[in-house]
């Protein structure tokens, strides 16, 4: 008897998770978390209201991407900070292509550094219409293969599960 209710419960989980898995693929994106997308937005920052403000567009792994009107020689790090910051951003690959003919191409920046170095060090100032990029990090499992090992590990507690009742139950 306890053998049928455990053959039963074990084609329950797997007819279960078997739905669950077949759902969830249509489901965009991460459904464990639900975020509202971000919104590009203008934003100004200035300390005094004579002071004159440079264009910097901003995408990418911050709060608050968009286009920012800050003070001339404004640093990468105070844009981050302006920008409310990064919760999971490579900040040692950050692009900034810079239209400036004088600097004009594409810089690399690694911000972990730059962080690092001392206060009288040279530090990467952003110029009128620059373009920053701040990519993702990459996780080390994609949820894919996450969602797999999960399951995988979900379907063999049941089948044990069912197989110590069976043994425990002669």
């Amino acid at each position: 008897m306890l053998l049928k209710i455990s053959s039963k419960l074990t084609k329950l989980a797997v007819s279960f998770l078997f739905f669950t898995q077949s759902s969830l693929v249509f489901a965009e994106g991460n459904y464990f978390e639900v975020k509202e997308p971000q919104r590009a937005a203008e934003y100004i920052y200035r300390s005094s209201p004579k002071e004159s403000l440079i264009g910097v567009q901003l995408i990418g792994a911050v709060n608050k991407p968009g286009i920012y009107y800050i003070p001339t020689n404004t640093d990468i790090l105070k844009l981050i900070t302006l920008a409310g910051g990064t919760d999971d951003a490579d900040l040692a690959n950050i692009l900034v292509r810079k239209t400036d003919p004088s600097q004009a191409g594409v810089f690399e920046l690694d911000v972990k550094k730059l962080m690092k170095t001392s206060a009288d060090a040279k530090i990467f100032r952003l110029t009128q219409d620059d373009f920053v990029y701040i990519p993702k990090k990459e996780p080390w499992i994609s949820n894919e293969v996450s969602r797999t090992i999960t399951l995988v590990s979900l379907i063999t507690s049941i089948v044990l599960t069912s197989v110590l009742i069976e043994k425990n139950s002669k």
